[in-house]
């Protein structure tokens, strides 16, 4: 008897021998990570600021395809191409010039983004760092203000930008990796009249926020309350929007 089960166990049933030898591991192009085939596009606001310029050189570093964005009034377009022209990917980049500040000139630099390299993939955005050091009844309402323009509102204006745009766009995914030299063989002596795989379907939706905030996010400094006071809100602003846009595949990491 002991015998008669060892002989049982170690043989498969026959149909579940087939469906092993048959299952294969398979997954959608789209869960391709990034590579040569379809390297990322990144959008990159404050990109002349000492954040911005090292997100910029390490996206090149990885072939991502880069929009730099410097600052209208304090940058130009040569002084941008000055900061990467040591890289040999330096032509994967477009530098741009706007000012957070003015939603016309956000849309601006979406737009042309979208049209020099047919999309955007993830948007980070260094620009929520300006700051007047002084007590709380020094500053007045210009500083105050000020410092919520570029920081706050202007994280609300690069979003209003990209939004729409991140929640409708249609992106096909990368093309599927060519088959093993086995796969080839067996696909040559198939029968040729074998009807031809169907594309893959279009995936909706989707992209991702880089947000650079600051300690002063979650704990006061002496000195600089009004700056606290921006850093507060956008993380505020940006952990709701993400209950707003889970459904659409738009991310964000703060």
């Amino acid at each position: 008897m002991e015998d008669d089960g060892r002989a049982s166990s170690s043989r498969e049933p026959p149909i579940m021998a087939t469906v092993m030898a048959d299952s294969k591991l398979q997954l959608p192009a789209s869960c391709d990570p990034p590579g040569p085939q379809n390297p990322p596009e990144q959008l990159i606001f404050g990109a002349s600021g000492h954040i911005g310029r090292s997100v910029a050189k390490a996206a090149l570093c990885h072939n991502d395809l880069v929009t730099a964005v410097g600052r209208i009034g304090e940058d130009t377009i040569p002084s941008i191409q000055s900061s990467f022209q040591s890289f040999p990917q330096q032509h994967y980049c477009l530098p741009l010039l706007c000012d957070v500040r003015m939603r016309s000139t956000v849309d601006a630099v979406m737009q042309q983004s979208i049209t020099h390299f047919g999309r955007v993939d993830i948007i980070a955005v260094c620009t929520a760092g300006y700051g007047i050091i002084g007590a709380c009844e020094d500053q007045d309402d210009y500083d105050i203000r000020n410092q919520f323009e570029t920081n706050f509102f202007g994280t609300v204006n690069i979003l209003h930008a990209s939004l729409p745009y991140f929640r409708t766009r249609h992106h096909s995914p990368p093309p599927p990796r060519p088959p093993p030299p086995a796969a080839v063989k067996q696909e040559e002596e198939e029968d040729d009249d074998e009807s031809p795989e169907e594309p893959p379907e279009e995936s909706t939706g989707g992209g991702r926020y880089l947000i650079f905030s600051s300690t002063t996010g979650a704990l006061g400094a002496p000195g600089l309350g009004p700056y606290c006071a921006t850093t507060r809100a956008v993380e505020g602003l940006i952990e709701s929007m993400l209950y707003e846009t889970h459904a659409f595949n738009i991310k964000a990491t703060l």
